[in-house]
């Protein structure tokens, strides 16, 4: 009986994604700003990671980039296997070292983020040897990578609520 809220809140975490998941992936539902649509799922899984433990939030990371790797086709792997790493850190540094305020979790969700866009740019752009890197990469990449960060400052404040409303005590 101590462990229904934990069940609970990891049941609403699992339909968060699969909503997020039909938000992303259903054509013309959400706008395209300036050639890129956000990839909702990566702030979903890096909030996550903040408040849950270490082996919980590595799950939520395997499912998020799964999901992600499948929805785009190509490259089945890359977000699946860094989304997985990612949330582990993130579960390990913020359970031990590190509180999770807004500012903290702002600043590692606008790094990580990056990271991971740019990343996948570099090795399935760049690395594929495809034509005009650098005008790809602004008009598509760098808006989907700031459209990912703001949809993951909205997504913190739905995960922190949800992890205080279904705390056990």
């Amino acid at each position: 009986m101590d462990k229904k809220f934990t069940i609970v809140r990891y049941f609403a975490y699992g339909l968060e994604i699969l909503l997020l998941f039909i938000l992303q992936s259903t054509p013309n539902l959400l706008p395209e700003v300036f050639g890129g649509k956000p990839l909702l799922l990566i702030p979903a899984a890096l909030t996550i990671a903040y408040f849950e433990p270490e082996i919980p939030a590595m799950f939520y990371g395997i499912a998020c980039g799964a999901l992600l790797d499948f929805g785009y086709g190509d490259n089945i792997g890359y977000y699946t296997i860094m989304l997985g790493i990612i949330c582990f850190v993130l579960g390990w540094i913020f359970r031990d070292y590190m509180v999770v305020s807004f500012l903290n979790a702002t600043a590692f969700s606008a790094i990580i983020t990056a990271g991971l866009i740019c990343l996948y740019f570099l090795f399935f752009y760049i690395f594929a040897g495809k034509d005009e890197p650098g005008i790809y990469f602004l008009s598509h990449y760098v808006s989907r990578a700031v459209y990912t960060f703001l949809c993951g400052v909205i997504l913190y404040f739905i995960n922190k609520g949800l992890f205080r409303a279904l705390l056990d005590y």
